[in-house]
């Protein structure tokens, strides 16, 4: 692998790399890079979609200078809302009610300004309001010294490498596309991707906007301060016809949710995304919220303060006018705006993006003078067939060139023994989990009780859906199990759940989303990966987007991209080379017969080729594995 990236970035190609768990992915690509640096004294990116890789990738790059003899300064530039503002913390602690107040101004004195610098108990909500949350011209007047300022200006100028996440390289790269200074040295030519399979998303989010009614609402206000109180009637009119606009369209965004919460499967009672109908009563609504902003904006900036706009302070009426522009130009080209509802809360927002996310890669990452390292463990959505048909949805995404100045390179397997060290256990006598729901949910658990036996505990249980993880803890908890139930907590910290999990060795922890890929946890304490159903994406207006394109939906986006979810999820379990262990996949969908048209495609996927339908092998081959381990 690391013969192939140097020969890329000698041939001046893009390169995509599947590289399995285990072999050394990073040193792969970080040897290359620090001696193209060494030789050279360009600057390089790379960029995750995880903070623990940054900082594992910190520690790699060290250990490989002291081998290779190179001085390369290496940054790791971090997201914004892990560094702390003294000006947020000096309004926070100066409330009556704020927690750990003592603690925070003796870590503050000390000069700690890095998440990683405060306790690990500290609450969320609290860090939430110390953190920079909002970058802007403001911060270059402020008197306090600050760490994220310090690394915003050494990327610049560095000629070292920068690792950061891929929003940030994105906002980068798009500033550069604009024309305009981009937020790290602009001589970069070289950037790595790791966690490649987050790309497409990653960019999507960098270009979708969103819009509330609260937050529209506060908008409003605050460009109307900036009319003077003599001109306000002048105003208005237009005023009350916009703020009367704003709340009918969301009054119909929330009808249009809750109808499809009350009317979908399943699936979408916890759903964040929700589709958006462009009928008779929306489209006229959203047009003539559209029309009426930009009437208002309009007549804003003829009565707004000149005086005030000239000053260059922050002004109200110059952002809401460039909002409105915005939000007129997409709804007068709404063909080309992926358009959906977004739920916070109680509440329903509007967000749209490009369509052309591909396009929108493609110009970022495949165009101009910057060659790109694209890696992860999951980039091939099958394990037959020619490069381009086994990396064929990462291509279909993200536009990778496939001519001259692109090369894929052979998916490199893990070194880990996975036939020795691991089973696969799928069943072929449950109900259906999407025709008959609360048949399979009930007999699941039966069958998740069985396995769970064989281990006494010590498994990661994944869900596709919210619904599925609260059913199956509560019918858990009822049956007074001899080892504890975990289940994943709300919100992004997950540090406290996972060290009781590995702490207490004979543990259940049920998770979904982040823990499909973010979870590395060795020995015994995750011997038992269990998949509750096949991850197939839930309804969700991108995924549904991309089937309408596709030729078949099902084997062209929905497979896929369970495929590629699926392998993440059974990853978890062999994590190193003493690793060892049983999955369980409880959905009949992977039955031997009748075959479903994807059954093939799945299991050549899987890294573990060894599998039964029988519970007493099961049992038989995990207890010999922990024979052996003993």
């Amino acid at each position: 692998m690391a013969f192939e990236i140097l020969d890329a970035l000698k041939k001046d190609q893009h390169i995509l790399v599947e590289a399995g768990v285990g072999i050394g992915k990073s040193y792969a690509y970080l040897v290359p890079l620090l001696l193209y640096n060494h030789y050279t004294g360009k600057p390089a990116v790379i960029a995750t979609s995880t903070i623990a890789l940054q900082e594992q990738l910190l520690n790699d790059a060290a250990a490989l200078q002291e081998l290779l003899e190179t001085q390369c300064k290496v940054t790791l530039a971090k997201g914004q809302t892990n560094y702390f503002c003294r000006r947020r913390a000096d309004e926070y602690l100066a409330r009556p009610d704020a927690e750990m107040a003592d603690a925070l101004r003796e870590l503050i004195g000390k000069g700690c300004q890095d998440r990683a610098d405060f306790p690990g108990d500290l609450p969320s909500g609290v860090w939430d309001r110390l953190c920079i949350l909002r970058y802007g011209h403001s911060c270059w007047n402020c008197r306090h010294p600050c760490a994220y300022r310090r690394m915003r200006e050494d990327i610049r100028f560095t000629d070292g490498i920068v690792i950061c996440n891929q929003d940030f390289l994105t906002a980068h790269l798009q500033k550069l596309f604009r024309g305009q200074d981009g937020l790290i040295n602009k001589t970069v030519e070289v950037v790595v991707i790791d966690e490649a399979h987050n790309l497409e998303g990653k960019v999507r989010s960098a270009t979708t906007e969103r819009i509330s009614q609260s937050g529209l609402l506060k908008m409003i206000k605050e460009a109307q301060n900036d009319v003077m109180p003599t001109e306000q009637p002048y105003i208005q009119k237009d005023l009350d016809t916009a703020q009367r606009a704003v709340r009918a369209f969301f009054q119909c965004l929330q009808r249009q949710m809750q109808r499809q919460i009350a009317d979908s499967a399943q699936d979408m009672k916890y759903a964040e995304r929700f589709f958006f109908h462009a009928d008779s009563e929306a489209l006229p609504l959203l047009s003539g919220m559209a029309e009426a902003l930009d009437s208002l904006s309009e007549n804003i900036q003829v009565y707004s303060s000149y005086d005030l706009r000239r000053g260059g302070r922050y002004s109200g009426a110059d952002d809401f006018y460039a909002k409105a522009e915005e939000f007129s130009d997409m709804v007068s080209d709404l063909g080309s705006s992926l358009l959906w509802i977004e739920k916070r809360g109680n509440s329903a927002e509007l967000v749209y993006c490009p369509e052309n996310t591909r396009d929108i890669i493609s110009n970022l990452y495949f165009r101009g003078d910057v060659c790109t390292i694209l890696t992860s463990a999951t980039l091939t959505n099958a394990a037959q067939g020619s490069f381009p048909e086994r990396y064929a949805y990462f291509i279909s995404n993200t536009g990778f060139p496939l001519d001259e100045n692109g090369f894929l390179s052979g998916p490199k397997p893990s070194p880990f023994p996975y036939d020795e060290h691991a089973m696969v256990y799928y069943c072929d006598d449950l109900p259906h989990p999407r025709e008959d729901h609360g048949a399979f949910i009930q007999r699941g658990v039966e069958r998740l009780i069985e396995i769970l036996e064989i281990s006494n505990g010590k498994a990661l249980v994944l869900f596709t859906a919210k619904t599925d993880l609260e059913e199956v803890y509560t019918l858990l908890l009822r049956r007074n199990l001899p080892y504890k139930i975990l289940v994943q907590q709300p919100g992004a910290s997950q540090d406290q759940v996972l060290s009781e999990f590995r702490n207490d060795m004979n543990s259940v922890l049920l998770g979904t989303g982040a823990y499909w890929e973010g979870i590395d946890i060795r020995g015994k304490s995750l011997s038992n990966l269990v998949i509750f159903r096949l991850p197939f994406p839930v309804p969700d207006p991108i995924i549904e987007h991309k089937v309408s394109l596709a030729k078949d939906g099902l084997m062209d986006v929905r497979v896929p991209e369970m495929i590629i979810k699926l392998k993440q999820g059974i990853g978890r379990l062999i994590r190193s080379f003493s690793d060892k262990g049983i999955v369980s996949i409880i959905d009949p969908r992977l039955r031997d017969q009748p075959k479903e048209r994807y059954h093939d495609a799945v299991w050549a996927s899987i890294p573990i080729h060894n599998r039964t339908t029988s519970l007493a092998e099961l049992r038989v081959f995990y207890h010999s594995l922990m024979d052996e381990a003993n």
